[in-house]
């Protein structure tokens, strides 16, 4: 019984762990896609002013995910119970 539990409770723990990278990959892919749409509406000589913005913002947005994903793993418990 006691393996079963084991095994659920990092069954459960893997699981979450692919649904949050699951969702950060997709949030952060969705910058390319601001970038394509925001260069076609601008003009050509803004181009690159709009591609440095949105650089930067991407990797604030890194920085800023790696930190609380780093300071989750750091400080939840590492045998939690199911």
């Amino acid at each position: 019984m006691e393996t079963t539990t084991s095994a659920v409770a990092t069954l459960v723990q893997s699981s979450n762990t692919l649904f949050i990278l699951m969702g950060a990959i997709m949030v952060l892919a969705m910058h390319a896609g601001f970038a394509f749409l925001e260069v076609g509406t601008v003009r050509h000589k803004n181009q690159v002013n709009a591609l440095v913005k949105i650089m930067t913002d991407f990797g604030f947005s890194c920085l800023a995910y790696f930190f609380a994903v780093s300071y989750t793993h750091l400080t939840l418990p590492t045998n939690r119970e199911v």
